[in-house]
């Protein structure tokens, strides 16, 4: 049989069930969010490291061309001046054989038609004649040999300090070497953490990148100003781009101008060079050689910069908030939208 309640006490079990759902709703809301935005800032924290490796990696990758481009220019300082050693070498031996030469035609000369025994060497005229000959071509000689001998030393300073500097900018190569090595290993750890996530976090991670775009775009894709003092892009902005596009997957690589795969300022020496312009150098020299650009002025073809002097990683403009660069993090060539604290950027004109 079933008891039934009076409807005022039904009433107060209803009320008194009604409060204790809505405690634990209450108490579990607050837990929920906080998972929800434990994983946010997760994410976040997270793409704020991979973006930072980001750009460490590149910078040591620049660094790495310049130590490279150091050593190769000293390798050829080295073989330059080892060969204008030899030259020197060869003309001081010249240079001896005409001193000899000049020393046995002074003595023939002096004795043309006499011997020794004729030599009036009671005649002082006679004599001094005689010295003043010899003394002015062995003075001519002399001065001949101790300008070889001079340059000959400075020579053979030269090739010291080119051997000192081929040996510093190894060793700085070697050193940039194991520090790129060290970053790349801690680069791909993090990346086999985030590629082990799954679930909330993968796709706050997800949110946080797109978040990140879509402030990008807002940002960057409103009518560029116009400085008076900044030049047109060039021309062949869209060739440049078209290249770019065109290598999008290529892998990352931090030798030296390996195509197809390419370094963050291999790849824009490469689009530009598609479009007949000459760019060399890591981005620190492009950033210092070029044109700067108020980032509220960029235009398609813009370069853009990271790093103290633009020295950390560049990449190519493409319009809409968005770049082409080869990324450390993602190991290829990728288009993305503008990411972390740019320093500034450049235009080619």
């Amino acid at each position: 049989m079933t008891t039934r309640l009076p409807l005022r006490r039904l009433a107060h079990v209803v009320t008194i069930a009604a409060l204790t759902i809505g405690t634990v709703a209450v108490a579990m809301a607050p837990q929920a969010g906080a998972q929800t935005g434990d994983k946010r800032k997760q994410a976040e924290e997270l793409e704020n490291q991979i973006e930072a490796s980001d750009v460490e990696l590149s910078n040591l990758a620049e660094k790495l061309l310049d130590a490279e481009a150091r050593r190769d220019a000293a390798q050829q300082t080295v073989k330059d001046t080892q060969e204008q050693i030899a030259a020197a070498e060869a003309e001081v031996g010249r240079i001896l054989g005409l001193v000899q030469h000049n020393l046995a035609s002074l003595y023939r000369r002096t004795l043309r038609g006499s011997s020794v025994s004729d030599i009036n060497f009671g005649d002082a005229t006679d004599l001094l004649k005689r010295a003043q000959y010899s003394q002015a071509q062995n003075n001519r000689d002399d001065a001949l040999l101790g300008k070889l001998a001079a340059a000959q030393q400075d020579l053979s300073a030269d090739r010291d300090d080119a051997a000192r500097a081929r040996d510093a900018a190894a060793a700085e190569s070697e050193q940039i070497t194991a520090a790129k090595t060290a970053l790349e290993a801690a680069r791909a750890e993090q990346q086999g953490l985030l590629d082990k996530v799954k679930g909330e976090l993968a796709a706050a991670v997800a949110a946080e990148r797109a978040r990140r775009a879509e402030a990008a775009k807002v940002k960057f894709s409103a009518e560029p100003v116009n400085y008076p003092d900044v030049g047109p892009p060039n021309g062949s902005a869209s060739q440049a781009i078209a290249f770019a596009k065109g290598v999008i997957g290529a892998g990352y690589s931090t030798n030296p101008r390996l195509g197809p795969t390419y370094d963050c300022s291999g790849l824009i020496i490469s689009a530009w060079g598609a479009a007949g312009v000459s760019l060399s150098g890591g981005s620190g020299s492009m950033y210092a050689s070029l044109p700067h650009v108020p980032m509220d002025a960029l235009q398609p073809g813009d370069l853009i910069f990271w790093g103290s002097g633009g020295g950390s990683h560049a990449a190519l403009y493409i319009g809409g908030g968005q770049i082409i660069d080869a990324s450390s993090s993602q190991n290829a060539v990728t288009q993305r939208a503008i990411w972390g604290s740019p320093v500034g950027a450049a235009r080619v004109t």
